[in-house]
């Protein structure tokens, strides 16, 4: 069951066919003749590979296309489908009357689109605060052969609004067999976002998946939603901002028998100063069935809101703080969780702070020991542009209270830049993995002025079930970078060698300084030294090479 929240690293997946969206046509393989093994290539093959692909036969057409289509991202070419487009006085406009041909073409892609992403403010040809005539909408309304199935496959609509943007056009996509709508408006839309939330229950539209970012408060769509989700009995997830958490709405929230994931969201730079004095009418058992928890509000809030609160089968727990915080503030969330919610298996902290970095300096393991309680830990994650200071000591306690743990990541922020990084004294790699039975994800930070960059690499690997390591490096004295580059090629070889009985899959090396010449140098000798079934990922300060 634990295993459940460890979530893959799709991006990292590289496909193994060689597929070239140069090639034209591709000799017809046997295997690829089985509809799973062909499906699953496709399914991780890039959009230029699955056109070159859908050029091949028939039997690869229908496959290449559906995943080519599967995900639509730009409303114009949707709209293009129909008809061209030309823009006049930044409105765009159809060029032609829409004919029974070009309902036949449209219908052809529309049937293959499972999932919309429509955002206002992407410009189309350079076309900035553009927009698409209602007459077009109109039209389409009127003319379209099938208006209640336009997309009769359609399941997921992420729609990004601002404040001037009509949302009315969505009325279009929303069709019957929609799972998932997730809004973001930027702007005063509370009514508007009505109008379209309004039409859930008559065209039959069952959610298992809503969300929505508003950047102000609306009290009269606050007064209006509970009723709204309250006919959404199958759903599953929901995002709301913060302030939405109103008695009504989480009554409502707490009737619903299948809601496993309610997340607060808002957005990153709009934390809304009435926040600071939020109270949360939640109790003990208001969500019986919440799995996820998931809030973007500062630690205090944090600590105000669990420990009024504690659900019976939450298991995954998630924070986004943005506000300044002390040591006091997060020793006692991480109090107030450990006592709250013990049978916590992931915990997912981020903790950036501009305020921070300048009056903490660093992240002390003692403002978390409190979360030595939640023993049934199996993926614990801290981002934090700060270094988290721990002895082996302290490596040890975590290990005998958390048996079960597989995934650490500490302060490793994917979004952090490497030069805010105070850098972690090196401990010996064998020191976790001889600790943690279990552990299967590791990223640490490197001090590159550490002189114990010459422990025992063999010993280190030879002792785990790492599938996955991460390193980061902070600038040192000149040879340091590359003392840090021989120990980890060391690793990195010794991983290729036992590849076949140890699973070694990812090694992700955060360098500060990718363009040095010697590092560049060294970068090649791990290439060298790397089997080919382990995956060596250089980043530098602020971009993957």
């Amino acid at each position: 069951m634990a295993d459940k929240y460890l979530r893959p690293k799709r991006d990292l997946v590289k496909v193994t066919v060689p597929l070239s969206p140069t090639n034209r046509a591709y000799t017809m393989e046997s295997a690829l003749s089985v509809p799973e093994i062909l499906d699953e290539i496709l399914r991780v093959a890039t959009p230029s590979a699955q056109a070159a692909v859908a050029q091949t036969c028939q039997y690869w057409s229908d496959c290449s296309l559906r995943w080519l289509w599967r995900r639509m991202d730009s409303f114009y070419l949707l709209l293009k489908l129909l008809s061209p487009l030309e823009c006049v006085n930044k409105t765009w406009e159809f060029t032609s009357d829409l004919s029974a041909s070009d309902w036949d073409r449209f219908n052809r892609y529309a049937a293959r689109i499972f999932s919309l992403k429509i955002s206002s403010r992407r410009p189309y040809q350079g076309q900035h605060d553009s927009v698409v005539s209602p007459q077009i909408f109109e039209e389409i309304n009127l003319r379209c052969p099938t208006p209640d199935s336009i997309f009769p496959n359609l399941t997921e609509i992420k729609w990004w609004a601002d404040a001037t943007t009509d949302l009315s056009p969505i009325l279009l996509f929303l069709v019957p067999t929609v799972q998932s709508l997730k809004l973001t408006c930027g702007g005063a839309v509370g009514m508007e976002c009505l109008k379209v939330l309004g039409v859930l229950g008559p065209r039959k539209i069952h959610l298992t998946d809503f969300g929505l970012k508003m950047r102000t408060h609306d009290q009269d769509f606050l007064d209006c939603l509970p009723a709204i989700l309250a006919d959404q009995t199958q759903l599953t997830k929901v995002r709301l901002p913060p302030y939405s958490a109103t008695r009504a709405i989480v009554a409502v929230l707490g009737q619903l028998p299948s809601l496993k994931h309610y997340a607060m969201n808002i957005f990153p730079e709009f934390l809304i100063p009435r926040e600071l004095g939020m109270e949360f009418d939640w109790h003990d058992g208001t969500f019986p069935g919440l799995d996820k928890l998931a809030v973007c509000i500062t630690l205090a809030n944090t600590s105000s809101l669990m420990a009024k609160s504690c659900q019976p089968r939450l298991r995954h727990f998630e924070l986004v703080n943005r506000k300044p915080f002390s040591y006091t503030e997060l020793a006692t969330f991480c109090s107030i969780l450990s006592v709250s919610q013990p049978c916590l298996t992931l915990i997912d902290l981020d903790l950036y702070s501009d305020t921070a970095i300048g009056s903490m300096g660093s992240l002390s393991f003692e403002s978390f020991r409190p979360l030595l309680q939640c023993t049934a830990l199996v993926k614990l994650c801290v981002g934090s542009p700060l270094a988290m200071t721990y002895g082996d000591e302290d490596i040890t306690t975590m290990a005998s209270s958390w048996p079960d743990l597989q995934d650490l990541r500490l302060c490793s922020s994917p979004a952090m830049d490497i030069r805010l990084s105070v850098g972690q004294p090196l401990r010996s790699v064998g020191t976790f993995t001889r600790s943690f039975n279990r552990l299967t994800h590791l990223n640490i930070y490197i001090n590159s002025l550490d002189v114990g960059l010459t422990s025992d690499a063999q010993s280190d690997v030879h002792h785990h079930r790492l599938t996955e390591i991460s390193f980061g490096t902070s600038p040192g004295p000149p040879g340091s970078t590359e003392a840090a580059s021989r120990y980890l090629a060391d690793l990195i070889e010794i991983g290729g060698v036992i590849k076949g009985r140890r699973s070694l899959d990812h090694i992700l090396f955060l360098g500060s300084n990718p363009g040095n010449t010697k590092e560049r140098s060294r970068r090649a000798a791990f290439w060298y030294a790397i089997s080919a079934n382990v995956k060596i990922i250089h980043a530098g300060a602020n971009h993957l090479t």
